[in-house]
Parts: C-alpha cells; sequence; structure tokens
C-alpha cells in the first residue's frame, strides 16, 4: 500500500473535495448590467449608518442611497436623469423613483398619505419628509409605491407640500453636492441617488431598473 506524506495528503484531499461555495449566490451591494449603449454600475446603502456615511450628513431614517456610475459605450452623448431610475423592492412591491434634494430637505417638505389596508387596520397614517426624521413612502413629484402580486400589503400613496416645514439647510447642501447630474455626457458619469424605503427589506429584495435614453436595463443585488 502506498503511504502518503501529510502535505501529499492534504492535497489529495483539497483537489477531491466538492466545491459547494460555487453553487452558492452571491449578495453584494454592487451590481452592474450594460448594453451597447452603456454600461452601468449600481451600489446601494440601505441603513442609516451606510447612508450617513457615504453623504457625509445623516439622512434620517428610511432613506435608501444608490450611487450609480453610468459609463457611455459609443461616440454619441446619452442624457442622464434622476428619472431614468427605478428602485424596486421583490418582497412588498415598493417601486420608487428618486426623490430630489428640495423633496427631502427643502423648505416645504413633502407630506405623504397612506390610505392602503394594513392587514386589520384601515387608520390612515400621516408622515412629513425633511430630513427629521419621517416615514415616507413613495416616488419623486407625487408618485408612489404599488405591490406587488399576490402581496397583502397595498401601498396606496398621496403626497402635498407642507408651507411650514422649514427644511434641513446641511442636508440639502450634502444632497445636491453629491447627487447624479442632470445632463448629457460622453464621459463617464457619477452621482448618488435618494428614495425612501419604508419596511424591512434585505439586500437581496432589492433591484433597480433603468429606463432611459439608452434602453432597459434590470439589475438585481442578488447574482
Amino acid at each position: 500500500m502506498r503511504a502518503f506524506t501529510p502535505v501529499a495528503l492534504a492535497l489529495l484531499l483539497v483537489g477531491t473535495t466538492p466545491n459547494f461555495a460555487a453553487d452558492k449566490k452571491v449578495i453584494s451591494p454592487d451590481t452592474s448590467a450594460g448594453n451597447e449603449e452603456i454600461d452601468l454600475v449600481a451600489t446601494i446603502y440601505m441603513t442609516q449608518d451606510e447612508a450617513t456615511k457615504e453623504l457625509g450628513v445623516d439622512p434620517g431614517p428610511d432613506i435608501a442611497i444608490l450611487k450609480v456610475r453610468i459609463v457611455p459605450k459609443t461616440d454619441a452623448a446619452v442624457h442622464v436623469a434622476a428619472d431614468d431610475f427605478i428602485l424596486l423592492a421583490h418582497n412588498d412591491g415598493q417601486r420608487h423613483k428618486p426623490f430630489t434634494p428640495n423633496e427631502i430637505a427643502g423648505q416645504g417638505a413633502l407630506v405623504v398619505t397612506n390610505t392602503a389596508d394594513q392587514k386589520k387596520t384601515k387608520e390612515k397614517k400621516t408622515s412629513t419628509m425633511g430630513g427629521l426624521g419621517g416615514i415616507m413612502m413613495g416616488g419623486g413629484g407625487g408618485g408612489g409605491g404599488m405591490a406587488s402580486p399576490g402581496n397583502p400589503k397595498e401601498v396606496n400613496l398621496n403626497t402635498k407640500e407642507d408651507d411650514k416645514s422649514p427644511g434641513n439647510p446641511k442636508l440639502l447642501e450634502a444632497l445636491k453636492a453629491k447627487q447624479l447630474p442632470d445632463k448629457d455626457t460622453t464621459e463617464p458619469l457619477e452621482g448618488l441617488l435618494y428614495f425612501r424605503l419604508s419596511g424591512k427589506h434585505k439586500l437581496k429584495d432589492m433591484a433597480v431598473l433603468y429606463r432611459g435614453p439608452a434602453g432597459k436595463l434590470n439589475l438585481d443585488f442578488e447574482h
């Protein structure tokens, strides 16, 4: 019978051990996709601590920040705008377009009313924005979330401005400084997008939808 040295035996075991890790799905805060027009890379910051570290100012709870980088692949200029992007939560069907810095922290903050039935209650719940800790769901410019098929939690939102809100000047300045520019570009462009995301979500639940001049791209954070 052939004898193996300890080193040879270890190498033999490594070579014959099944690679179970290769079958596992990778979940990362970074995701990417591309087509003939652009490459798109996105990084999501879902917790308040992560958002604060990326922005440099505490934006308050229920804020998700998306860092996006657009790389044009042709000589033709591509128009980039915040409204090209949608943040999707697969687990409860929330779909949100980004909010502008003024909608989050400017004077006359938005007030959002959720009139959806929540299990056993039909209580009307109202909250305000302004970086002061209010909870908000929906999309920029008065848009709203929507429930996915079969999801018992329907999201039905109304929005309006609150003229009495003083805003948050420090937060507003930081949001404006780092937001994704709205412009035509032939060069790589990077910036932040700001979303209200209410409720509990895991990273694997999240996706980014690009619907812009360069086509349609779906980016999931679970690969």
